[in-house]
Protein backbone atom coordinates (compact mmCIF):
# COMPACT_ATOMS: atom_id res chain seq x y z
CA UNK A 1 0.00 0.00 0.00
CA UNK A 2 1.54 3.51 -0.74
CA UNK A 3 1.65 6.05 1.46
CA UNK A 4 1.05 9.40 0.57
CA UNK A 5 0.66 13.33 1.56
CA UNK A 6 -1.47 15.06 -0.67
CA UNK A 7 -1.31 19.38 -0.73
CA UNK A 8 -4.43 19.84 -1.95
CA UNK A 9 -6.77 23.14 -2.34
CA UNK A 10 -10.26 21.69 -3.17
CA UNK A 11 -11.62 22.34 -5.63
CA UNK A 12 -13.96 19.90 -7.33
CA UNK A 13 -11.19 17.91 -9.20
CA UNK A 14 -9.60 17.77 -6.07
CA UNK A 15 -11.87 16.64 -3.98
CA UNK A 16 -12.55 13.92 -6.54
CA UNK A 17 -8.73 12.88 -5.80
CA UNK A 18 -8.98 13.08 -2.15
CA UNK A 19 -12.31 10.31 -2.37
CA UNK A 20 -10.16 8.35 -5.14
CA UNK A 21 -7.53 8.15 -2.71
CA UNK A 22 -9.61 7.46 0.20
CA UNK A 23 -11.35 4.56 -1.41
CA UNK A 24 -8.49 3.12 -3.53
CA UNK A 25 -7.40 -0.18 -1.36
CA UNK A 26 -3.79 0.88 -2.60
CA UNK A 27 -3.55 4.32 -1.11
CA UNK A 28 -2.70 4.91 2.27
CA UNK A 29 -3.72 9.32 2.91
CA UNK A 30 -0.84 9.80 5.84
CA UNK A 31 -1.75 13.73 5.72
CA UNK A 32 -3.39 16.64 3.87
CA UNK A 33 -1.69 19.95 3.53
CA UNK A 34 -4.07 22.19 2.74
CA UNK A 35 -3.42 25.35 0.62
CA UNK A 36 -4.70 28.04 -1.55
CA UNK A 37 -5.75 28.19 -5.21
CA UNK A 38 -9.08 27.18 -6.53
CA UNK A 39 -10.02 28.20 -3.24
CA UNK A 40 -9.04 30.26 0.06
CA UNK A 41 -6.29 28.60 2.45
CA UNK A 42 -9.61 28.50 4.68
CA UNK A 43 -12.02 26.82 2.69
CA UNK A 44 -9.46 23.80 1.48
CA UNK A 45 -9.45 23.23 5.03
CA UNK A 46 -13.30 23.27 5.72
CA UNK A 47 -13.43 21.03 2.22
CA UNK A 48 -11.13 18.96 3.19
CA UNK A 49 -12.13 17.99 7.19
CA UNK A 50 -15.83 17.24 5.44
CA UNK A 51 -14.56 14.54 2.91
CA UNK A 52 -12.45 13.28 5.62
CA UNK A 53 -15.65 13.61 8.06
CA UNK A 54 -18.25 11.46 5.49
CA UNK A 55 -15.00 9.36 4.93
CA UNK A 56 -14.82 8.64 8.73
CA UNK A 57 -11.25 9.51 8.32
CA UNK A 58 -10.94 11.88 11.06
CA UNK A 59 -7.91 10.32 11.98
CA UNK A 60 -5.92 11.99 8.65
CA UNK A 61 -4.07 14.79 9.78
CA UNK A 62 -4.96 18.15 8.29
CA UNK A 63 -1.89 20.55 7.85
CA UNK A 64 -1.84 24.36 7.22
CA UNK A 65 -0.13 25.00 3.98
CA UNK A 66 0.45 28.58 2.19
CA UNK A 67 -2.23 31.17 2.15
CA UNK A 68 -1.03 32.95 -0.61
CA UNK A 69 1.93 32.74 -3.44
CA UNK A 70 5.55 34.08 -2.77
CA UNK A 71 5.21 36.54 -5.81
CA UNK A 72 4.07 38.63 -3.01
CA UNK A 73 0.49 38.81 -5.38
CA UNK A 74 -2.76 38.44 -3.89
CA UNK A 75 -4.08 34.82 -4.40
CA UNK A 76 -6.44 34.74 -7.49
CA UNK A 77 -9.54 31.88 -6.32
CA UNK A 78 -11.78 30.38 -8.64
CA UNK A 79 -15.01 29.75 -6.80
CA UNK A 80 -17.24 30.17 -10.34
CA UNK A 81 -15.85 27.02 -11.78
CA UNK A 82 -15.51 25.16 -8.25
CA UNK A 83 -18.68 26.78 -6.47
CA UNK A 84 -19.12 29.15 -3.71
CA UNK A 85 -17.42 26.97 -1.28
CA UNK A 86 -15.16 25.76 -3.73
CA UNK A 87 -17.36 21.84 -4.05
CA UNK A 88 -19.77 22.38 -6.36
CA UNK A 89 -22.97 22.63 -5.42
CA UNK A 90 -22.47 21.71 -1.62
CA UNK A 91 -22.18 24.12 1.42
CA UNK A 92 -19.48 23.24 3.95
CA UNK A 93 -19.57 26.94 5.89
CA UNK A 94 -20.56 24.68 8.73
CA UNK A 95 -17.48 22.71 8.92
CA UNK A 96 -15.08 23.13 11.54
CA UNK A 97 -11.73 21.22 11.47
CA UNK A 98 -10.96 19.44 14.79
CA UNK A 99 -7.73 19.98 15.04
CA UNK A 100 -5.00 21.36 11.96
CA UNK A 101 -1.35 20.93 12.89
CA UNK A 102 1.13 23.48 11.74
CA UNK A 103 3.52 23.72 8.36
CA UNK A 104 6.03 21.35 10.71
CA UNK A 105 3.94 18.59 10.23
CA UNK A 106 4.68 17.73 6.80
CA UNK A 107 8.39 17.14 7.78
CA UNK A 108 7.57 15.17 11.00
CA UNK A 109 6.08 12.43 8.25
CA UNK A 110 8.85 12.71 5.96
CA UNK A 111 10.67 12.11 8.99
CA UNK A 112 8.11 9.00 9.41
CA UNK A 113 8.17 7.37 6.57
CA UNK A 114 10.79 8.32 4.67
CA UNK A 115 11.35 6.99 1.06
CA UNK A 116 7.59 5.60 1.60
CA UNK A 117 5.76 8.42 1.40
CA UNK A 118 5.40 9.89 -2.09
CA UNK A 119 3.76 13.58 -2.01
CA UNK A 120 1.45 14.51 -4.38
CA UNK A 121 0.88 18.51 -5.11
CA UNK A 122 -2.39 18.95 -6.20
CA UNK A 123 -2.62 22.45 -6.27
CA UNK A 124 -0.47 25.53 -6.63
CA UNK A 125 3.36 25.00 -5.98
CA UNK A 126 3.93 27.42 -2.66
CA UNK A 127 3.16 24.72 -0.05
CA UNK A 128 5.82 22.01 -2.10
CA UNK A 129 8.41 24.93 -2.79
CA UNK A 130 8.38 26.15 0.97
CA UNK A 131 9.48 22.41 1.96
CA UNK A 132 12.44 22.67 -0.13
CA UNK A 133 13.37 26.23 0.88
CA UNK A 134 13.08 26.15 5.03
CA UNK A 135 15.75 25.61 7.59
CA UNK A 136 15.88 22.11 8.50
CA UNK A 137 13.73 20.36 5.43
CA UNK A 138 14.01 16.72 5.04
CA UNK A 139 12.16 17.44 1.74
CA UNK A 140 14.84 14.96 -0.21
CA UNK A 141 14.46 12.01 2.18
CA UNK A 142 10.78 11.94 0.77
CA UNK A 143 9.93 9.31 -1.68
CA UNK A 144 8.19 9.93 -4.92
CA UNK A 145 7.28 13.37 -6.13
CA UNK A 146 3.99 13.95 -8.29
CA UNK A 147 2.49 16.91 -9.42
CA UNK A 148 -0.34 18.12 -11.15
CA UNK A 149 1.36 21.43 -13.11
CA UNK A 150 2.42 22.79 -16.80
CA UNK A 151 1.60 22.68 -20.27
CA UNK A 152 4.18 21.47 -22.86
CA UNK A 153 3.43 22.54 -26.26
CA UNK A 154 -0.01 22.85 -25.35
CA UNK A 155 -2.30 26.02 -24.70
CA UNK A 156 -2.67 26.85 -20.65
CA UNK A 157 -6.01 27.43 -18.71
CA UNK A 158 -4.97 30.33 -16.74
CA UNK A 159 -3.96 31.85 -19.90
CA UNK A 160 -3.02 31.27 -23.45
CA UNK A 161 0.73 29.70 -22.33
CA UNK A 162 0.15 28.69 -19.02
CA UNK A 163 -1.64 26.17 -16.70
CA UNK A 164 -3.15 27.17 -13.22
CA UNK A 165 -1.08 25.78 -10.83
CA UNK A 166 1.88 27.14 -12.15
CA UNK A 167 0.41 30.23 -13.50
CA UNK A 168 -0.87 30.79 -9.65
CA UNK A 169 2.81 31.42 -8.10
CA UNK A 170 5.60 30.70 -10.99
CA UNK A 171 8.19 31.60 -8.38
CA UNK A 172 7.27 28.69 -6.40
CA UNK A 173 7.01 26.38 -9.68
CA UNK A 174 10.63 27.38 -10.90
CA UNK A 175 11.98 26.04 -7.23
CA UNK A 176 9.93 23.02 -7.22
CA UNK A 177 11.35 22.58 -11.11
CA UNK A 178 14.80 23.73 -10.07
CA UNK A 179 15.49 21.85 -7.14
CA UNK A 180 13.55 18.52 -7.47
CA UNK A 181 15.37 15.42 -8.35
CA UNK A 182 12.94 12.90 -10.63
CA UNK A 183 9.71 14.99 -10.27
CA UNK A 184 7.12 13.63 -11.61
CA UNK A 185 5.10 16.64 -13.47
CA UNK A 186 1.75 15.22 -14.94
CA UNK A 187 0.48 18.51 -17.43
CA UNK A 188 -2.54 19.23 -19.01
CA UNK A 189 -1.34 17.84 -21.92
CA UNK A 190 -3.03 15.06 -20.07
CA UNK A 191 -5.34 16.18 -17.70
CA UNK A 192 -7.43 17.56 -19.83
CA UNK A 193 -8.21 14.42 -22.15
CA UNK A 194 -9.32 12.87 -18.22
CA UNK A 195 -13.08 13.49 -18.85
CA UNK A 196 -15.34 11.83 -16.99
CA UNK A 197 -19.08 12.15 -18.05
CA UNK A 198 -21.95 13.39 -16.42
CA UNK A 199 -23.46 9.40 -17.43
CA UNK A 200 -20.97 8.27 -15.25
CA UNK A 201 -21.14 10.48 -12.18
CA UNK A 202 -25.42 9.63 -12.47
CA UNK A 203 -24.49 5.82 -12.56
CA UNK A 204 -22.08 5.87 -9.24
CA UNK A 205 -24.49 8.01 -7.14
CA UNK A 206 -27.17 6.07 -8.08
CA UNK A 207 -26.08 2.45 -7.96
CA UNK A 208 -23.13 2.90 -5.85
CA UNK A 209 -23.00 2.77 -1.83
CA UNK A 210 -19.78 4.40 -0.54
CA UNK A 211 -19.56 7.55 1.72
CA UNK A 212 -19.16 9.91 -1.36
CA UNK A 213 -22.07 8.27 -3.31
CA UNK A 214 -24.53 10.89 -2.19
CA UNK A 215 -22.48 14.18 -3.29
CA UNK A 216 -21.02 13.28 -6.51
CA UNK A 217 -24.41 14.73 -8.60
CA UNK A 218 -24.26 17.89 -6.95
CA UNK A 219 -20.58 18.30 -7.14
CA UNK A 220 -20.45 17.61 -10.44
CA UNK A 221 -23.20 18.88 -11.92
CA UNK A 222 -22.26 22.10 -11.07
CA UNK A 223 -18.79 21.98 -12.34
CA UNK A 224 -19.80 20.49 -15.77
CA UNK A 225 -22.34 23.43 -16.31
CA UNK A 226 -19.21 25.96 -15.50
CA UNK A 227 -16.89 23.68 -18.02
CA UNK A 228 -19.60 24.18 -20.69
CA UNK A 229 -18.93 27.49 -20.94
CA UNK A 230 -15.10 26.86 -21.55
CA UNK A 231 -15.30 23.35 -23.98
CA UNK A 232 -18.94 23.61 -25.04
CA UNK A 233 -20.58 19.96 -25.78
CA UNK A 234 -18.38 18.70 -22.83
CA UNK A 235 -21.17 16.67 -21.17
CA UNK A 236 -18.88 16.31 -17.65
CA UNK A 237 -15.12 18.16 -16.60
CA UNK A 238 -11.62 16.87 -16.85
CA UNK A 239 -10.90 15.29 -13.55
CA UNK A 240 -7.18 16.90 -13.69
CA UNK A 241 -6.05 16.05 -10.10
CA UNK A 242 -7.49 12.14 -10.20
CA UNK A 243 -4.68 11.39 -12.84
CA UNK A 244 -2.05 11.83 -10.61
CA UNK A 245 -3.30 9.34 -7.72
CA UNK A 246 -4.24 6.58 -10.75
CA UNK A 247 -0.75 7.13 -12.23
CA UNK A 248 0.42 6.22 -9.01
CA UNK A 249 -1.42 3.00 -9.06
CA UNK A 250 -1.03 2.73 -12.69
CA UNK A 251 1.94 3.99 -14.01
CA UNK A 252 1.78 1.10 -17.18
CA UNK A 253 -0.66 2.90 -18.49
CA UNK A 254 1.41 6.41 -18.66
CA UNK A 255 3.91 7.35 -20.88
CA UNK A 256 6.75 9.14 -19.73
CA UNK A 257 9.99 11.42 -21.30
CA UNK A 258 12.72 12.67 -19.08
CA UNK A 259 13.66 16.59 -19.15
CA UNK A 260 15.10 19.64 -17.62
CA UNK A 261 11.86 21.86 -16.95
CA UNK A 262 12.21 25.23 -16.96
CA UNK A 263 9.53 28.02 -15.99
CA UNK A 264 9.17 31.55 -16.72
CA UNK A 265 8.13 33.49 -13.68
CA UNK A 266 7.62 37.10 -15.30
CA UNK A 267 6.70 38.94 -17.92
CA UNK A 268 4.14 38.18 -21.09
CA UNK A 269 4.91 34.64 -20.91
CA UNK A 270 4.85 34.07 -16.98
CA UNK A 271 4.06 30.27 -16.19
CA UNK A 272 4.87 29.32 -19.00
CA UNK A 273 6.51 25.27 -18.73
CA UNK A 274 9.12 24.20 -21.39
CA UNK A 275 11.42 21.70 -22.15
CA UNK A 276 14.22 21.06 -24.68
CA UNK A 277 11.69 18.37 -27.05
CA UNK A 278 14.53 17.98 -29.47
CA UNK A 279 15.89 14.20 -30.06
CA UNK A 280 18.91 15.07 -28.71
CA UNK A 281 18.40 17.85 -26.18
CA UNK A 282 20.79 19.96 -24.57
CA UNK A 283 21.63 19.58 -21.08
CA UNK A 284 22.77 21.94 -18.84
CA UNK A 285 25.19 21.43 -16.24
CA UNK A 286 24.29 20.74 -12.66
CA UNK A 287 20.01 21.36 -13.10
CA UNK A 288 18.02 18.04 -12.48
CA UNK A 289 16.21 16.01 -14.67
CA UNK A 290 12.55 15.95 -13.74
CA UNK A 291 9.85 13.11 -16.00
CA UNK A 292 6.94 14.81 -17.52
CA UNK A 293 3.87 12.77 -18.35
CA UNK A 294 2.85 13.48 -21.91
CA UNK A 295 0.18 10.26 -22.72
CA UNK A 296 -1.74 8.11 -20.81
CA UNK A 297 -4.63 5.24 -21.80
CA UNK A 298 -7.75 7.56 -21.21
CA UNK A 299 -10.22 4.49 -21.19
CA UNK A 300 -7.84 3.31 -18.60
CA UNK A 301 -8.28 5.65 -16.75
CA UNK A 302 -12.23 6.23 -16.72
CA UNK A 303 -12.52 2.04 -15.75
CA UNK A 304 -9.89 2.89 -12.82
CA UNK A 305 -11.81 5.69 -12.05
CA UNK A 306 -15.32 3.99 -11.99
CA UNK A 307 -13.76 0.91 -10.19
CA UNK A 308 -12.27 3.02 -7.54
CA UNK A 309 -15.20 4.72 -7.12
CA UNK A 310 -17.74 1.83 -6.90
CA UNK A 311 -15.02 0.54 -4.08
CA UNK A 312 -15.71 0.39 -0.13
Amino acid sequence: MGKILLIADPGVDDSFAIMYALLNPNIEVMGIACGYGNVSQADALRNSAYLLKLAGREDIPLINGAEAPLTGLPPQYFYEIHGYHGIGGLNTEHITPAKVYPFQKIYDLISTYGKELTIVNLSRFTTLALTFVQAGSNIHDAGEIIVMGGAFLVPGNSSPLAEANVYGDPQAAKIVAAQGRGITFIPLNVSNRAIVSLDIIHDLSEQTATPFSPILKPIMEYYSMQYQSIIPGINGAPLHDVTLLSFLTNEDHYKLVHRQIFVVDDGPSRGLTYADFRPVPEIIPHYPINKIVIDFNVKYFVNDFVKTMSSL
